[in-house]
C-alpha cells in the first residue's frame, strides 16, 4: 500500500497520469490499476481524469494533504539512510588491542581520520575478545583467527615477531648460541607476549618466559625503552621496534631461529551489514598494513 500511496502522491504531482506514468518510468496502463487498487483498499474515489489532466475529489485532497509531507519525510529518510550506507559517513565504533593501536598502527588513525572528514572514530583500546557484541562496536581488530562462527573475519595482515637486546646488554651477558640459552638471561616481558616458539629446520623448542626483570601488560612503548636501557631481552612484533633495528639501538637475538607470526584480523558480527564507514577502515587498514613491508 507505501508504493501505491507514492505513486498517487506523484500523480497529483506531476497533474495527470501520463505525465506521471513517464516520471516513473512505468505504463500508464500500470500506474492506472495501481491507483485503483488503492482506491479499493480506501474504499473510495481519490481522483477524476479529465480533459486537462486529473480533479481530486474531497477524499483525495485530505487524503493527498495528510499524506504527502509524511511520503516526503519518509522518502528524505530513506535518502539519508542510503546515503550514510553509501557514503563513507558517520560514526564507526572500533575495539584493538593497545598495544596494535599505539604502537604499529599508530600513524594510521590521523591519516585516516584526514583521509575521511566526514567519519567520527570511536577507538576503544580494549584487549577482551567477547565485547565486540556487548560493547555495541561496529568493528575489532583481533590477534588470531577466532573460532567463533557468529563473526566475520578478515585477515589483516601477518605480524613477525622476534627477540631484541640492545648491545649495551649483549656485550655485558652471557652468550646466546642458542635457545637454551635465553632461559639463564633477564627478559622485558609484555604481557601477553609470555611464551616463545623458536624453529630451525626440524628443531623446535617452546618456553615460558619466568626470569624477567619487568613484566608490563598491555604497553610495549615502555617495554621497548626499558630494552634500549640495556635492561634484558625483548620478545615483540618486529614493526614495533623497526627503527631501531635498522639504527642498531636494537639488535636481534638468534636471527637464525624463526619465530611465530602473529595474524591480525578485523572482525564483525555475521548478521551486520557493513556500511561503507566501517568498509572503508578494513579497507585502509589493510593497505596501511602492507605499506609498512
Amino acid at each position: 500500500m507505501l508504493d501505491d500511496l507514492s505513486l498517487f502522491i506523484a500523480i497529483v504531482a506531476a497533474g495527470s497520469l501520463s505525465q506521471a506514468a513517464k516520471n516513473q518510468s512505468i505504463p500508464t496502463a500500470t500506474l492506472t490499476r495501481r491507483l485503483q487498487q488503492l482506491e479499493k483498499t480506501l474504499g473510495c474515489k481519490l481522483l477524476h481524469r479529465t480533459t486537462r489532466g486529473i480533479q481530486l475529489t474531497h477524499e483525495g485532497q485530505s487524503y493527498y494533504e495528510r499524506c504527502q509531507p509524511l511520503i516526503s519525510s519518509l522518502q528524505q529518510a530513506t535518502q539519508e539512510l542510503s546515503h550514510h550506507i553509501l557514503d563513507p559517513i558517520g560514526q564507526v565504533k572500533l575495539l584493538a588491542p593497545i598495544n596494535l593501536a599505539n604502537t604499529i598502527l599508530k600513524a594510521f588513525w590521523a591519516s585516516f581520520l584526514h583521509k575521511y572528514p566526514d567519519i567520527r572514530l570511536e577507538i576503544c583500546l580494549d584487549n577482551k575478545k567477547d565485547h565486540l557484541l556487548s560493547t555495541g562496536a561496529d568493528l575489532a581488530l583481533r590477534i588470531g583467527q577466532q573460532q567463533d562462527t557468529s563473526y566475520i573475519q578478515k585477515y589483516i595482515c601477518s605480524l613477525q615477531t622476534m627477540i631484541v637486546a640492545s648491545p649495551q646488554y649483549l656485550a655485558q651477558a652471557p652468550n646466546i648460541y642458542h635457545p637454551n640459552d635465553l632461559k639463564n638471561h633477564s627478559w622485558i616481558i609484555a604481557q601477553p607476549l609470555s611464551t616463545i616458539k623458536l624453529q630451525r629446520n626440524h628443531e623446535q623448542i617452546e618456553f615460558k618466559l619466568e626470569n624477567f626483570r619487568a613484566q608490563i601488560t598491555n604497553e610495549m612503548q615502555i617495554c621497548t625503552e626499558l630494552a634500549l636501557h640495556g635492561l634484558g631481552l625483548y620478545y615483540l612484533p618486529e614493526n614495533v621496534c623497526k627503527a631501531e633495528i635498522v639504527s642498531g639501538r636494537l639488535i636481534k637475538v638468534l636471527p637464525e631461529w624463526q619465530t611465530p607470526v602473529r595474524d591480525i584480523y578485523a572482525i564483525w558480527p555475521s548478521q551486520k551489514l557493513l556500511p561503507t564507514r566501517v568498509r572503508v577502515v578494513v579497507e585502509d587498514l589493510v593497505a596501511y598494513m602492507a605499506n609498512l613491508g
